[in-house]
């Protein structure tokens, strides 16, 4: 056990040394050099922690063996993350990367909960790592780090990010809600079976769903109230027709994922972005989810995960959770905010598509000199 413990240790000085060499030598982004540290961090941290445990090893005493594989464990474990997680966009980064960066380096920047914080992008599906005490990583996919239409989307990412930084407040905002679920879902209906009994593994089971939904509806507000009318364009424009799961999923789906139905996303954003005055946008993506779910056929059912009486209870949970929150409005941007550039983008893209490249290309290169030199 010895001799195996000494070659885990072993390797891993190795792989450190041989990550931080690449890790040193990367040219990034001004605005991740903060990331390069940190991570350079970690692998120091570990580098110092298989010393240690190689010198705990030369004193042969065999009790110390166990507190020493569980130390080495955790070392390469951690080694594992930082080679999978947080090493990859330092290695990767390329020039394409500098637009979502600057959009997530201003949103950092103007939240106090997140300013200073550590963050880089990768590649992927929109999806974020948000870890406060970590470095953070933004995932997107490769034409969306080039490109501004959906570019919103990294704000309802950010959301998850300022869930995560105040996670003990709204996750007790979050529970009430549960709590009024699991009173009001009473389940009468499921598609094709006809009348059912009240079945409370089904309310809890549900109420528990409603943990990573309501995060959901909250980070789509964020997008909003940031991104105002360019946040619910880019969702509306990247949901509506994707597939009729968007409209519909049988109960048994809906429970297995970490997303509520998406109609009931839309029909909240709607509904939010008219309290917002955003009438105009609100009208178009209402009418135009309405008109989609009639072309495939598709009606309003939820099959007990969703009733209307939750509405008005999930909209306050949400006005509640953004107050603890304190996103930045979108009626109140800074000069440096890229929001109007957003805004700008999808009124030409709707209104004038055959100039449209040549503008975003113009104005994303006019931004990045502004907003990173």
């Amino acid at each position: 056990m010895n001799n195996k413990l000494a070659q885990t240790n072993r390797d891993l000085l190795h792989q450190v040394s041989v990550l931080r060499a690449a890790l040193s030598s990367a040219d990034v982004a001004v605005v991740m050099k903060p990331y390069v540290e940190s991570v350079l961090a970690m692998c120091e941290a570990l580098h110092q922690e298989a010393l240690r445990q190689l010198k705990d090893l030369a004193y042969g005493l065999e009790d110390t063996i166990p507190d020493i594989l569980e130390a080495s464990q955790r070392a390469v474990n951690l080694f594992d993350l930082v080679n999978t997680r947080f090493a990859p966009p330092i290695i990767r980064y390329a020039d394409e990367d500098r637009l979502p960066l600057a959009l997530i380096n201003w949103l950092h920047a103007e939240h106090a909960v997140t300013r200073g914080k550590p963050f880089a992008v990768s590649d992927g599906g929109f999806a974020v790592y948000p870890t406060p005490d970590w470095p953070i990583v933004y995932l997107l996919p490769v034409s969306r780090r080039m490109t501004l239409l959906l570019l919103p989307f990294l704000i309802h990412e950010f959301g998850h990010l300022l869930y995560a930084c105040h996670k003990a407040e709204l996750d007790e905002l979050v529970g009430e809600f549960q709590r009024r679920v699991a009173r009001v879902l009473a389940p009468t209906t499921v598609r094709d079976r006809g009348p059912v009994t009240t079945d409370d593994g089904f309310q809890r089971t549900a109420a528990d769903a409603w943990y990573p939904w309501t995060q959901e509806v909250f980070c789509d507000a964020v997008g909003l109230t940031i991104g105002g009318e360019s946040f619910l364009k880019a969702f509306s424009h990247y949901f509506r027709f994707r597939s009729s799961k968007e409209y519909y999923l049988p109960r048994r789906d809906q429970l297995l994922r970490r997303h509520p139905v998406t109609r009931i996303r839309t029909t909240m954003l709607v509904d939010r972005a008219r309290q917002l005055g955003l009438d105009r946008a609100a009208l178009d993506v209402g009418d135009t989810w309405a008109l989609t779910a009639a072309t495939l056929g598709i009606r309003e059912d939820y099959e007990g995960t969703w009733v209307d009486e939750l509405f008005v209870p999930l909209k306050k949970t949400i006005d509640d959770m953004l107050e603890e929150s304190s996103p930045l409005s979108c009626f109140a941007l800074p000069d440096n905010a890229p929001i109007p550039m957003i805004n700008e983008a999808w009124r030409r893209f709707e209104d004038d598509e055959r100039n449209f490249d040549g503008w975003e290309r113009l104005a994303i290169a006019q931004y990045l000199d502004n907003a990173l030199g």
